[in-house]
């Protein structure tokens, strides 16, 4: 193998390890699989036009190698972090870990990682927070895809006769396949292994380019040819744009990524001595192994400090590296496919063991044991656990208007059992309206005449973000609102982070608000919209339990930074209070009890403040060792508790309204 490719390898191993051990710091360090991409792209090339693929045995040969390389040392290390997270993690943990294992024992990864991320109710199961020991897998879930469909795309190429035609072929794959990847949804397009094919492609490039060079030297007299170009320099500045994603400032990657791409192949096809290092070689030699294993590692060990989990990463990786890849590279086929259907039985064994059997079971103190399944019980969503009259009592029905409906963004759209008042009632907004919902209709007691309801992903009321689908839910909710034409009308949202960027001299977001609340004020009778509100992290509620089990003393740690969480909400703020001034029927809650901002308050209730206590936001109750907050960054029952009395003086400003 090239000194350079492996140096190559070494720096991406580096880059992705430093991202996942300080993601604040390595802002950028997950491109490092970007420059895996783009090497495994040139050697499979390399591999195939070194023979042709005329039978099927041709194809049959390929995968064998493939996989000889790529599966022994991948199941054994599925195998013993299964057993390694009935071991070190808590028991709460286990059923994602239990879907993630299952998916990455069929090379499907990054298929679940989809599922998960579009679906906007279980997307921080794909979050690294979420102590997902198997989340890294997805890369090499897509070299695995990718292996399966790269021959028949050499296949192809064979009927191109000349380098010229397939070097244009592939540079066309490489920059279409750039454009769907940049206006495909980001979570799709980033784990998907079609819309990753542009940086394997690029690869493609890369070895095609080189054939062509190398015929041009052979026929190349006196006279220089035109294709000569100053290698080291452009290996150099290559370099230099890698060594950006050491930064610690992020950089827009819609730009950084395909320059990184370009710079690996540019490196690659220079096949300069410049990057030669024995240690950087000799971490790419590992870093499969360390690819491997540093994530679970991570997720388990985290809290036993970064030197030790460096340390622990390192002593597997090189041990694993010489006493087992090492080995069975060395094995004849004879051999390597009894070890690989070992492999493969023993995790298929152990799946139905730890979803079956007792001997997994934990146990944990009484005293933690009654903390965890109180928390345990307010999960998955508020709204899932209500009383089952509550639930009960509200009815979901087909949307007249034009709502989203794939793929789950229509979170609820229905009815509540009707009430013995006047009052017609809308509830309106994201998810954060279905974890309000029953809250609000609790504190009328049935004093309306209908109450109903609509939540839909990215459905925000007052403005919309740039994709189609949020638009589109604006549109209906506007729609709805004009049909129902409803007394009292509530918004209630988590608002997209669009509104924490800088005010603007006619600013576009506030005209949009103010543009929808005109709109509103058409239809309604009164307006009641809620307040910003501090951005709360996901998998809040396992790194509470976790802190609970590990006996941590850093609980506060889990507490929100009140300077911080209204810097971040502070530009929100002022767009709601500069909104307020051309809403006439929109409403504020007064909080006499909080200490003045340093702007006005909005007028839009407010729940924050309840949350408030001197510099934090509570996300947890000290005496009851409660969460406020769930893993979907939404409130929980013991977090709207809270809320009452605020939604209860709404409810009673509104009923005395009527009532005049």
């Amino acid at each position: 193998m090239r000194s350079d490719i492996q140096c190559l390898r070494g720096i991406a191993i580096i880059l992705v390890l430093l991202f996942h051990l300080f993601p604040k710091l390595f802002v950028n360090g997950f491109l490092g699989v970007d420059v895996f991409f783009v090497i495994s792209g040139f050697l499979m090339a390399k591999n195939l036009t070194n023979r042709e693929l005329k039978s099927f045995s041709d194809f049959l040969v390929f995968y064998y190698k493939r996989f000889r390389r790529i599966l022994p040392l991948y199941y054994l290390v599925v195998f013993v972090t299964v057993v390694m997270v009935h071991l070190y993690l808590g028991d709460y943990l286990w059923e994602n870990n239990n879907r993630y294992s299952l998916a990455s024992l069929f090379l499907v990864t990054n298929q679940l990682v989809i599922h998960d991320q579009m679906d906007y109710f279980n997307e921080f199961l794909a979050k690294s927070s979420s102590a997902n020991a198997f989340l890294h897998l997805w890369s090499l879930s897509v070299e695995m895809q990718f292996y399966l469909i790269v021959p028949f795309i050499f296949y192809g190429l064979q009927l191109l006769k000349h380098n010229y035609l397939k070097l244009a072929a592939v540079s066309l794959i490489t920059e279409f396949g750039f454009i769907a990847f940049s206006l495909v949804v980001k979570p799709f397009a980033f784990n998907f292994m079609f819309l990753r094919l542009w940086q394997f492609s690029a690869g493609f490039a890369v070895l095609f380019w080189s054939k062509i060079e190398e015929n041009l030297k052979k026929q190349k007299t006196e006279k220089k040819s035109e294709f000569d170009f100053p290698k080291n320099d452009i290996f150099t500045v290559s370099l230099s744009i890698i060594a950006l994603c050491f930064l610690p400032k992020e950089i827009n990657v819609l730009y950084l990524r395909p320059l990184v791409t370009l710079a690996t192949a540019c490196m690659i096809a220079c096949d300069s001595e410049i990057l030669t290092s024995r240690i950087l070689s000799y971490i790419g030699d590992v870093s499969y192994v360390m690819y491997l294993v540093h994530w679970p590692l991570i997720a388990m060990f985290s809290a036993y400090g970064t030197v030790f989990v460096i340390v622990v990463i390192l002593i597997s990786s090189i041990t694993l590296y010489h006493l087992f890849e090492k080995k069975y590279l060395l094995m004849s086929w004879k051999s390597l496919v009894p070890l690989v259907f070992t492999l493969v039985m023993g995790n298929v064994c152990l799946q139905k063991s730890v979803r079956m059997d007792s001997f997994w079971n934990v146990t944990y103190p009484v005293d933690v044991q009654h903390t965890l399944i109180a928390n345990r019980a307010q999960l998955p969503y508020s709204w899932k656990y209500e009383e089952k009259r509550k639930r009960e009592e509200c009815t979901e029905e087909k949307p007249v208007e034009s709502f989203d409906v794939a793929e789950g963004k229509l979170l609820g759209y229905g009815s509540c059992v009707p009430g013995n008042g006047t009052l017609s009632i809308l509830v309106a907004g994201n998810s954060w309206a279905m974890n309000f919902r029953n809250p609000i209709r609790e504190q009328f007691n049935y004093n309306y005449s209908s109450f109903r309801y609509c939540s839909a992903s990215a459905s925000y009321g007052l403005i919309a973000e740039d994709f189609w689908y949020s638009q589109k839910n604006l549109v209906a909710l506007k729609q709805l609102v004009e049909r129902l034409k409803p007394d009292v009308l509530f918004l209630i949202a988590m608002h997209p982070h669009i509104l924490q960027s800088p005010i603007q001299d006619n600013d576009k977001y506030l005209r949009e608000i103010n543009e929808n609340i005109h709109y509103y004020e058409k239809h309604a009778k009164t307006i009641y919209t809620l307040g910003s509100h501090p951005l709360y992290p996901s998998n809040l509620l396992t790194s509470f339990l976790n802190a609970i089990v590990d006996h941590k003393d850093d609980f506060e740690d889990l507490h929100l930074n009140r300077r911080e969480a209204d810097r971040q909400m502070r530009n929100v703020r002022r767009r709601f209070d500069m909104a307020k001034v051309n809403c006439t029927r929109c409403h504020v809650s007064y909080l006499p009890t909080v200490p003045p901002y340093p702007f006005p308050l909005l007028q839009f209730f407010d729940v924050s403040h309840v949350f408030v206590e001197d510099d934090k936001y509570l996300t947890f109750d000290r005496d009851r060792m409660i969460g406020y907050v769930d893993n979907s960054a939404h409130l929980t029952g013991a977090g709207l508790k809270l809320c009452e009395p605020v939604l209860k003086r709404v409810a009673e400003e509104i009923m005395e309204k009527s009532e005049v």
